[in-house]
């Protein structure tokens, strides 16, 4: 049995994700996966609004993912908003314009949601229903969770996410030893109750960082290759990759491919949350999954 094509869309903190499919019998027929910078937290910290120019990028990006959605023969079209749209007090301006000029349905997403979805998206990737733990490092939070589709075990979204931590401690890059402990510091302190996981669980690192740091370590120009879908980054390469980033300045991390002047200024902070994350549970690595919250959201739509 065929279903109608539907596409959903994420618009995170610093990203618009959205992936076109349509379900046949019990596979997920995927017709478009695409990806957008578009840095609807900037400021979102600070200030709890989002930023005029933030909303214009975000409003434009829907619009485009909308009518390119619909080309393809989408029969509906549904966005939800993380972190940078949870904590905004103005979030209204944006919903209603995104409703008006793409008539389209912007909702917030709670993080236990975000969580829960996208551990769902993400375990598609996997070859056997087993138990298993996602982290998806974003621009304003994280989500961890673990155990399996029937039952989770843990499941939790944190206010620390590549953009937070970047805008609150790395005013300059490389960052000074100073801010570095401060970063360090406040993740540790936010996943101090991250439960320890077994080194035979998998675990799905998904989203920017997990896939930029994937692409750095297998010398892939394209942060999001193919290729990297499944790539194992042990904990020892996490720590260097990392102290790599960390090292280096905007202009050196602008001339990486797989980095770019989109998310040179927060790879480094992204790259810590990650190895704080290693850190706390214990786990000897990440699998790199392409997957992620916007499948979830679809599987979610056609359920």
């Amino acid at each position: 049995m065929s279903y109608p094509i539907q596409a959903a869309i994420d618009l995170g903190t610093n990203t618009a994700l959205m992936v076109i499919g349509r379900r046949r019998g019990n596979r997920l027929e995927i017709l478009a996966d695409l990806h957008a910078v578009v840095r609807l937290g900037q400021g979102v910290d600070a200030h709890g609004l989002l930023a005029s120019e933030a909303m214009d990028r975000a409003s434009l990006q829907i619009r485009t993912y909308a009518q390119k959605a619909r080309e393809l023969g989408a029969q509906r079209v549904c966005a939800w908003g993380t972190s940078a749209l949870r904590d905004a007090a103005n979030r209204e301006q944006l919903i209603e314009r995104v409703a008006r000029e793409s008539q389209i349905e912007l909702r917030p997403l709670s993080g236990e949601d975000e969580a829960v979805l996208t551990f769902l998206g993400a375990g598609g990737s996997l070859a056997q229903p087993i138990p298993y733990g996602v982290i998806d490092i974003g621009g304003g939070s994280t989500e961890v969770a673990l155990g399996t589709p029937e039952h989770m075990q843990f499941s939790q979204s944190y206010d620390v996410g590549s953009v937070r931590l970047s805008e609150r401690y790395f005013n300059s890059l490389p960052p000074n030893k100073g801010a570095v402990e401060q970063a360090n510091h406040h993740a540790a302190e936010a996943f101090k109750n991250l439960p320890v996981i077994s080194p035979q669980m998998p675990l799905l690192g998904v989203a920017g960082t997990a896939m930029v740091l994937a692409a750095l370590d297998a010398k892939k120009n394209r942060f999001d290759d193919p290729d990297l879908d499944g790539y194992y980054l042990p904990a020892d390469r996490i720590e260097g990759l990392c102290q790599n980033v960390l090292d280096q300045d905007y202009a050196e991390l602008c001339t990486q491919p797989a980095i770019g002047t989109a998310r040179a200024n927060i790879i480094g902070a992204g790259a810590l949350i990650l190895r704080a994350c290693v850190r706390q549970t214990g786990c000897p690595g990440i699998s790199v999954s392409l997957r992620g919250l916007r499948y979830g959201l679809l599987e979610q739509m056609f359920s």
